[in-house]
């Protein structure tokens, strides 16, 4: 699943990826220009690759990949592609085991998917997303080890909400756009601290800007 790229050359990028068989993976895509690679290697594609290893570099050569979904749904709406690009940068900024975990990762395909086939609004699907990440890696607002005032009880309260709710019905919980964003932002924080790593995604202002 493509979280992120970089420019490695000219006519080189690296494509940093989640497997289902080596967690978080690099690898070094060949001959092909940035722009050109945009349509293959769109945030969340899941991809079916073959790649070569190397002793000299922890990071393989990705000989051959193709598309397992198209993803028409996300990649011809703007609000899902920003969806996209905030739930792949929180991944990247996120996820750094290589070790195997194919439940979390058949998850984070059944997250795409729903995503891909939404109707209708989605304005709370960072919301929702969130809230289903941070118990899916096993933290609940209020363990005993958290720093005291972490969630405020409206955030912990609203948590909850989304947790018990069904996506459908989650989808409608009456939201501001204001309200969401700083959800998502106290979100971002609570996972930053538990994974002991900073995730500060600069898509939320992007994603806001477009639900707004």
């Amino acid at each position: 699943m493509v979280l992120h790229l970089t420019k490695f050359s000219d006519h080189g990028l690296v494509l940093h990826a989640v497997d289902s068989t080596a967690g978080r993976r690099s690898f070094l895509v060949r001959g092909i220009k940035r722009g050109n690679a945009v349509a293959v290697f769109h945030p969340l594609s899941i991809l079916d690759v073959v790649s070569a290893e190397s002793p000299k570099s922890t990071i393989s050569l990705l000989r051959e990949w193709d598309p397992v979904q198209p993803l028409h749904g996300i990649r011809g709406d703007l609000v899902k592609s920003s969806l996209a690009m905030f739930i792949s940068e929180v991944l990247y900024r996120s996820l750094t085991s290589e070790l195997a975990d194919p439940q979390l990762f058949d998850w984070l395909c059944d997250v795409v998917a729903r995503l891909d086939a939404a109707e209708g609004s989605v304005a709370n699907y960072p919301a929702c997303f969130l809230v289903s990440y941070a118990v899916r890696m096993g933290f609940m607002p209020g363990a005993a080890i958290e720093p005291a005032g972490m969630f405020s009880a409206e955030d912990a309260a609203l948590f909850q909400q989304f947790l018990s709710t069904p996506y459908e019905e989650a989808m409608g919980i009456p939201l501001s756009g204001t309200r969401r964003q700083a959800f998502a932002r106290k979100m971002l924080q609570y996972l930053s601290w538990h994974l002991g790593t900073s995730i500060d995604a600069k898509s939320l202002d992007v994603l806001h800007a477009v639900l707004a």
